[in-house]
């Protein structure tokens, strides 16, 4: 009995570890779209398994790349944020939405070799709206 215990301590835990590695995106509509996996150096996937983008600080901004090289937007306070300042995505907790349940994700394809980035634009000023591009869309225009 003991010993049965200790395993599903164990196997709890590795399960927490492994999901405590990615941060789920969701839309406007609280569905999972994407994934933030930190253990791919904070690259994003879509919930297919398609790498897109990925994070990298600049400075005191977290900033959104493509894999094609091309600068996104910005990644603050659980908020993936477009170039005027307008909510993409956001992972559960980040905004007041009700999120819905994550379906099961594909296998992540291999990661292309990450770009070069450009200079980042001076950022805007956060709004409180959500930007017409989905997030699909927006991370799509950084695939490579």
């Amino acid at each position: 009995m003991n010993k049965t215990f200790n395993f599903l301590i164990l196997l709890l835990f590795v399960a927490f570890t492994v999901n405590a590695q990615e941060t789920t995106l969701y839309d406007s509509q609280g569905n999972a779209r994407a994934y933030i996996d930190y253990d791919e150096d904070a690259t994003i996937y879509l919930w297919n398994g398609k790498p897109v983008a990925f994070l990298e600080n600049d400075g005191n901004d977290m900033c959104v790349f493509g894999f094609n090289g091309n600068f996104l937007g910005w990644y603050e306070d659980g908020i993936v944020r477009d170039d005027g300042g307008n909510a993409v995505g956001a992972r559960k907790g980040a905004t007041n939405m009700m999120t819905n349940i994550e379906p099961m994700k594909s296998m992540q394809e291999m990661s292309p070799m990450r770009p070069m980035t450009p200079i980042t634009p001076i950022k805007p000023l956060f709004t409180n709206s959500w930007s017409s591009e989905s997030l699909t869309e927006f991370l799509y225009s950084g695939k490579n």
